[in-house]
């Protein structure tokens, strides 16, 4: 890796070479503007770095330091990937809808423009603490999560891909992570709760919107996907096949998990029913929850209907965050809590590959201390478990 005198006088340009106490020259050490530069081969092209040395003995440590790292992997080589190129990758490696991929280059655009450019292997740990420091100071929570999560993906990347040997991520102190605190904890609602809602919907089509969210758990996207051709009534099943972007774009399912079938519960079925009698739209391929003119509802009125909904039930006042998407989590929960159906089960009908995350994320058991504990002290002697 060492080059002859003659490469080293045709690389030299400006810099000058370094010499030793007899005035010799010393191999692979130049000298510009009082800092060392390292000069060698990598994989057959001339590369040079500067050094942190400040004297000839220290630089020619730090040459022999830094050619062994390379050798052995621990240190990363010249790599000129900006964070822009590195993102795009990151992105590129995942399956993300449309309207993610467009919101997170919205994110990178406005609040990490300046870092677009920039090599990857120059960005310090101190330099991404400023910057979401200065986030923290500007904008909510949410942003702040939002972009700290597109920094620690493209990083992480760079890692894998050897383009860094450490991210710098990884020096950050927990208190400069953003957190996103005092959001409203998403509203899981009972058995009850859910039929007052599902009853206080303004007409057969919403009760029905609702129904499909409470006892079936569908996304929102897949909800306003859903035609009559997915639903069995002589099998009392559903079938959910694809989504809808917010745009109206169909799209499928992001694993093979989300194409799945789900029972159609006795009150959904109702619910269907009567929406299908009054509905104008009964053909095979058209949409069960549709705009008057058979086209996509937009999601702003399904949000319109769900609220309209709450304040029927008196429920709009409720301390948790009830969405559309808190009724899946609802839907989930009365799957184990209330017909008590295991993990596999639960993640099967809700569109998940990992049973595991469906428990952690979406099951949730709404009830009181007392009620468990009654729950749990019946089981053991029905068992006869600890008797």
């Amino acid at each position: 890796m060492v080059p002859t005198t003659h490469q080293e006088d045709e690389m030299q340009g400006k810099r000058k070479r370094a010499l030793d106490s007899r005035g010799r020259p010393v191999t692979g050490l130049y000298v510009r503007d009082g800092r060392f530069i390292a000069g060698f081969k990598l994989d057959g092209r001339w590369t040079m770095r500067t050094l942190d040395a400040e004297t000839l003995t220290d630089a020619r440590r730090e040459r022999e330091g830094l050619l062994a790292g390379l050798r052995e992997g621990r240190v990363a080589a010249p790599d000129a990937a900006t964070f822009a190129e590195v993102f795009a990758e990151y992105q590129d490696a995942r399956s993300l809808a449309a309207r993610t991929r467009s919101h997170e280059q919205h994110l990178v655009n406005r609040h990490l423009a300046d870092l677009k450019r920039r090599r990857v292997q120059d960005v310090t740990a101190t330099e991404l603490a400023r910057l979401l420091r200065e986030l923290r100071g500007r904008y909510s929570p949410w942003t702040c999560v939002a972009v700290y999560r597109i920094l620690r993906g493209s990083f992480a990347l760079a890692l894998r891909r050897g383009i860094v040997t450490r991210s710098p991520i990884d020096g950050l102190a927990p208190s400069e992570r953003p957190k996103q605190r005092n959001a409203k904890q998403i509203a899981v609602l009972n058995v009850e709760t859910m039929k007052r809602l599902v009853e206080a919907g303004a007409s057969e089509r919403w009760g029905g919107a609702l129904g499909l969210a409470c006892y079936a758990g569908l996304r929102i996207g897949e909800l306003r996907a859903l035609r009559w051709r997915d639903l069995d009534l002589d099998a009392d099943t559903l079938t959910v096949a694809r989504s809808l972007l917010r745009d109206g774009t169909p799209k499928p399912p992001k694993t093979d998990a989300g194409i799945r079938t789900i029972p159609l519960l006795p009150a959904l079925r109702r619910l269907l029913v009567a929406w299908r009698l009054r509905s104008p739209h009964t053909r095979p391929d058209d949409l069960v929850i549709a705009t008057a003119d058979g086209e996509p509802l937009q999601e702003r009125n399904l949000r319109r209907a769900l609220d309209s909904a709450k304040t029927t039930a008196k429920l709009d006042d409720t301390e948790e965050r009830l969405s559309w998407h808190s009724l899946r989590h609802s839907f989930a929960s009365m799957l184990a809590t209330d017909l008590e159906l295991p993990a596999t089960t639960l993640a099967r009908l809700t569109g998940h590959a990992d049973a595991g995350f469906t428990l952690k994320v979406y099951a949730r058991d709404g009830r009181d201390e007392a009620t468990v504990v009654e729950d749990v002290l019946s089981r053991a002697a029905a068992a006869k478990v600890g008797g």
